[in-house]
């Protein structure tokens, strides 16, 4: 009988220290969530804990914020970025970003569908049409590198997300994992998820108890982490919104753009051009030549990723960023194709009942991109002045 409570009280006392810390952890993030300005950290790119974070896109949706999810071209730093524009005049929201280089339609859905967001959560969803050059989409380690176990199992217990959509998830998670060698549990539990022979069942059976006891601890893991963050915050002001005259804007910048040269054959602003491009140009030439964005895999998780946002009840504002022109053409990727690509997910999108900003008619416009693939000070203002109208007619 000693043996069997020697053995028993240790594991007792583990679980009411467990639950414990995860009951006073709900009670202090609820009074910091009414305390602390909870959008500096949505704002804040390329934030690995608030991104990989399933509490983080719960709260920011309570707080009425605006998701923007996108990648690389989030992280341009210029004052007429969404970012750092917003919260602006009449729009009501700031703006919170999810994603960082190599967030792509796959882990965007994940952002998306492993919250509990509130009914109709604006999104703004800058599709890159750099993630459709690769033929797989993506490649396995740069997948693994944003992957975020938390949102990997609430994503497959969220009810409101179809089973057929968290079996293309799966396989695709356990593709990558297993490629990239990363989190095996994660990668067993979704080739788990896919089979359903009599063996895999049985398997999953046996592992259940392990797998329950890593999501909670995983779940109370995100708490603690959240709590860090959110403690640090400035507590709320009554900070009133910028004030823009969105003419004037465009203006100030058009009065900038003169100053600026571009005496290349890509157009590109002189100093980016030259640190850059000029010493190493001739690597360039028709090194894309062979990629074929439209059988990109990339194409099925974009197509998943508005099923995800039909499933939730969210109604993303596509974004098309354009690309520059001269370099791509240079590079090998002709208009034609690109042409194709824009027309095609566009038409995806308003398929199903998406609006679409498409900017493809931007790809010749001298200073609209600040390199040949990410939006510049023009770019930006045009993108967020864009956004403010979608949502404000809402």
């Amino acid at each position: 009988m000693k043996k069997i409570l020697s053995f028993l009280i240790p594991i007792v006392i583990a679980i009411f220290v467990t639950i414990t810390t995860s009951e006073l952890l709900d009670k202090k993030l609820s009074v910091l969530i009414q305390q602390k300005d909870v959008s500096q950290m949505g704002k804040k790119f390329s934030d690995v804990v608030k991104d990989q974070s399933v509490i983080t896109k719960n709260i920011l949706s309570s707080n009425g914020d605006l998701f923007m999810l996108g990648s690389s071209e989030m992280g341009v730093d210029v004052p007429q970025n969404a970012l750092e524009l917003f919260p602006v005049n009449g729009s009501g929201y700031a703006v919170s970003c999810f994603g960082r280089a190599y967030s792509q339609d796959l882990q965007q859905a994940a952002y998306l569908g492993a919250g509990n967001l509130q009914d109709n959560q604006k999104v703004a969803y800058i599709l890159s049409l750099q993630w459709f050059e690769d033929a797989d989409g993506i490649q396995p380690y740069n997948f693994a590198v944003n992957f975020s176990d938390v949102q990997f199992y609430s994503f497959l217990e969220n009810p409101k997300i179809s089973e057929e959509n968290k079996k293309y998830y799966a396989g695709r998670v356990y593709g990558f994992l297993t490629k990239a060698k990363k989190y095996p549990a994660e990668a067993l539990y979704a080739k788990l998820y896919l089979n359903e022979n009599n063996f895999d069942k049985g398997i999953k059976l046996l592992l259940e108890p392990y797998y329950k006891t890593k999501q909670y601890l995983l779940k109370i893991k995100d708490k603690a982490l959240i709590y860090k963050k959110l403690s640090k915050l400035p507590d709320k002001t009554d900070k009133k919104p910028n004030y823009i005259n969105w003419e004037n804007e465009h203006s100030r910048i058009n009065k900038q753009n003169e100053n600026v040269t571009y005496n290349n054959e890509f157009h590109l602003n002189d100093k980016y051009y030259n640190s850059q491009i000029k010493d190493k140009v001739g690597q360039f030439k028709d090194q894309s030549v062979s990629e074929d964005l439209m059988n990109s895999k990339e194409m099925n998780d974009y197509k998943f990723f508005l099923s995800v946002c039909n499933e939730l009840n969210i109604k993303p504002y596509i974004i098309l960023p354009p690309v520059n022109g001269w370099y791509y053409d240079y590079v090998g990727l002709s208009k034609e194709k690109r042409d194709e690509y824009y027309k095609t997910v566009e038409k995806m999108a308003e398929d199903n009942g998406f609006e679409v900003l498409n900017l493809h008619q931007y790809d010749y416009k001298e200073g609209f991109l600040v390199d040949a693939k990410h939006l510049g000070k023009e770019g930006w203002l045009k993108v967020s002045e864009e956004i403010y109208k979608h949502f404000d007619k809402k």
